[in-house]
């Protein structure tokens, strides 16, 4: 079975939608321009909003995280990054001798605790 690409009332709010720009264009230009005017300065008092309160609440939430890192690379120098090491003379390295082959130590697992003697 194939499926439809656009569902039939998608494909119809489309169609009703571009007619009623074409008409409002051909009968009212003006309310149409003023309608987008609308639309423009709506969107742009969204993206101001966020540009100027919501960026600067999340820099500061930000800064704040930076300083609180910076804190605990002084306290703990070693947890962070690992730092670099002066250069030392290169020793051969060492042969790893044969892994002894492990065994399983078969414990009491079958038995089951007696909690009333606690």
């Amino acid at each position: 079975m194939r499926r439809r690409a656009i569902h039939p009332l998608v494909g119809l709010m489309i169609l009703l939608g571009t007619l009623g720009i074409v008409y409002t264009l051909f009968a009212h230009p003006t309310v149409l321009f003023r309608q987008l005017l609308f639309v423009a300065l709506f969107l742009a008092a969204i993206y101001l909003f966020y540009r100027f309160v919501y960026q600067r609440r999340t820099d500061k939430d930000r800064l704040s995280y930076l300083k609180a890192v910076r804190q605990s690379k002084k306290l703990h120098p070693r947890s962070g990054r690992k730092q670099a090491k002066p250069a030392k003379l290169k020793r051969p390295l060492k042969k790893r001798t044969a892994i002894p082959h492990l065994t399983v130590i078969e414990g009491k697992k079958g038995k089951k605790k007696n909690r009333a003697s606690f």
